[in-house]
């Protein structure tokens, strides 16, 4: 199964460990452009100027937003911002949050570690999620020219016993703290002690791993290997770019929370929201809210029957909430999942909006807020919006399996590690 290995992470020099706050970020495809901006001036030496940075008003093959992410690396390394750890390392890492739903503080125990590249084929790493062409070309652009990567994919593996936390946890020093935007803690630890590194690395080349979030980075990852493999033949199986960086959690771990990521509708006639509530149309009415009684509907959609499908249904005119249901059977994989229900019954057969306008996000829009969704149709931002449920983890497991792939944007891990916490050259 995983080849996993441990690596001298690149990383802030330790005198800026007060500062890690305002060198780190979010994931680069998450991050507004005007937060990009914001974490621009935090500090000169944010990761944001190498994961994702401003280009220049006029882009040339000399001049343009990749050369100078190489440019301020090379910098960054020169100046001693930036260093090679000076051991192998595991890193634990650990998030501790508020969850968005109970306000209860959870911690996920975390690692991250190198693993092989490998094709899908081999069935060492599985997918859960389609892929999309834009995404790849710009991290393939990035990756070819600073031939680093500054974040990790996040990956699921099982552990019911919590084997692999407890073990390395008990020989970790820790090296780094940052707290995000959200109020989220993030702990960097290291362990070297070659014993604890064995058996991990025993125990991680019995297991699978499921891809949570990163797909579109694993597969330029793969590409980016085979590239540098044409242009260095002789570099062998264990050159840096035959593997890559990943976070790693227990599936079984209860501290992990997934988010569901609501549909917003828009530049749809609104003549074909009728076709939602005919008597042989794809949906029934389970419930109706009035906007002032939001709170209770939510509640309600939360906390309703997992075995039914079922939607919130938001619509600025006439303005209402509403619960409605698809009236067959759950099943197993993806016929489980409310968001394939909602994109095979109703936002394809009776909205046109099928899997390849999909793809252009022209007649959708994505939100993690159902506040924000209320408010956007409300307002008459949108004529339209779906709230879907959050779904289990072991999801991912069930559908990467049975070798099926979500809708995009089915899952949202939260919270997510930092870009910077620990880096890698390749």
């Amino acid at each position: 199964m995983a080849e996993l290995v441990p690596f001298q992470g690149l990383v802030y020099k330790s005198e800026l460990a007060n500062r890690m706050g305002k060198l780190t970020a979010p994931p680069y495809d998450i991050i507004s452009k005007e937060a990009q901006k914001d974490f621009y001036a935090a500090d000169p030496n944010n990761v944001i100027r190498l994961e994702l940075p401003i280009p220049p008003a006029t882009e040339t093959p000399e001049n343009n937003r990749y050369t100078q992410a190489r440019k301020e690396l090379d910098r960054m390394r020169k100046e001693g911002v930036l260093v090679l750890d000076s051991s192998p390392s595991i890193y634990p890492y650990s998030m501790t949050y508020q969850d968005p739903y109970s306000r209860k503080e959870r911690t996920i125990k975390g690692l991250v570690a190198r693993i092989r590249l490998e094709e899908w084929e081999k069935k060492v790493v599985y997918p859960h999620e389609k892929t999309l062409a834009g995404p790849k070309e710009d991290r393939m652009s990035l990756f070819k020219e600073t031939q680093a990567a500054f974040s990790q994919i996040f990956c699921l593996y099982p552990d019911p016993e919590a084997t692999i936390a407890q073990k390395l946890y008990a020989k970790a020093t820790p090296k780094f703290q940052a707290t995000d935007q959200d109020g989220v803690v993030h702990s960097l630890l290291s362990v070297t002690d070659p014993a604890t590194l064995e058996e991990v690395r025993k125990y991680f080349a019995k297991v699978p791993l499921f891809i949570a979030d990163g797909h579109h980075r694993y597969e330029t990852y793969l590409a980016y290997r085979n590239f540098r493999r044409s242009q260095n033949p002789q570099a062998g199986p264990d050159a840096p770019f035959e593997y890559i960086t990943v976070f790693l959690a227990a599936l079984e771990d209860p501290n992990l929370t997934v988010l569901p990521t609501h549909r917003l509708i828009h530049n749809i006639q609104p003549e074909l929201f009728s076709g939602l509530y005919k008597t042989d149309g794809p949906l029934k009415t389970e419930e109706m809210f009035s906007y002032e009684n939001r709170e209770q509907f939510l509640k309600v959609l939360m906390s309703s029957d997992t075995n039914k499908i079922l939607f919130g249904l938001i619509r600025k005119d006439p303005k209402e909430l509403r619960i409605a249901s698809v009236q067959k059977p759950k099943g197993a994989g993806i016929r489980g999942l409310d968001s394939w229900w909602l994109q095979e019954e109703v936002l394809g057969p009776v909205l046109g909006i099928v899997p390849e306008r999909v793809a252009k996000e022209d007649l959708l829009r994505y939100s993690k807020s159902a506040d924000d969704v209320i408010h956007k149709v409300g307002s008459g931002e949108y004529p339209l919006a779906f709230l879907l449920r959050p779904s289990s983890p072991r999801v991912v497991e069930d559908v990467s399996l049975r070798g099926e792939l979500m809708p995009q944007k089915s899952t949202y891990f939260y919270p997510k590690p930092l870009t910077g916490m620990v880096m890698t050259l390749l």
